[in-house]
């Protein structure tokens, strides 16, 4: 890439109107391997992408970096505004949000171990071989 801290697509979200009847469909039908879910949330596994569907929310796309807070300044220097700054997430993450010039919501995030210090490719590694193993 063009010199750009982003290494890959890691995660996409899309709203739902019915959460229990839409995780059923990619379930089932689509044979999606569910790693989570919660009343408003649930969250797949596609050959390493997270795919996320969440009750009235609107579509994000999450872009892998292998260090928020150096994408972050790199970014920024560039011209890029953000709507929240790096912090780290409940669920193991760091990340970080901006949006497009159309309003579509994009969110820089790293997978790395908080205990181990190793950088996960991505969350399903994270979830399965560091969170879990840490705890």
């Amino acid at each position: 890439m063009k010199n750009s801290p982003i290494r890959r697509i890691a995660h996409v979200t899309i709203g739902v109107s019915d959460l229990k009847s839409s995780a059923a469909f990619f379930e089932d039908i689509l044979g999606l391997d569910k790693m989570g879910e919660w009343p408003d949330y649930a969250i797949f596994d596609i050959a390493g992408v997270s795919f996320g569907l969440a009750l009235k929310r609107k579509t994000e796309i999450c872009l892998q970096v292998d260090d928020v807070d150096k994408a972050y300044q790199k970014l920024m220097a560039r011209g890029l505004e953000f709507t929240a700054e790096p912090k780290d997430q409940p669920w193991g993450v760091r990340d970080a949000s901006f949006a497009d010039l159309d309003g579509n919501k994009f969110i820089i995030e790293s997978f790395k171990c908080k205990v181990c210090g190793k950088i996960c490719q991505n969350y399903p590694e994270l979830l399965r071989e560091h969170i879990r193993t840490h705890k």
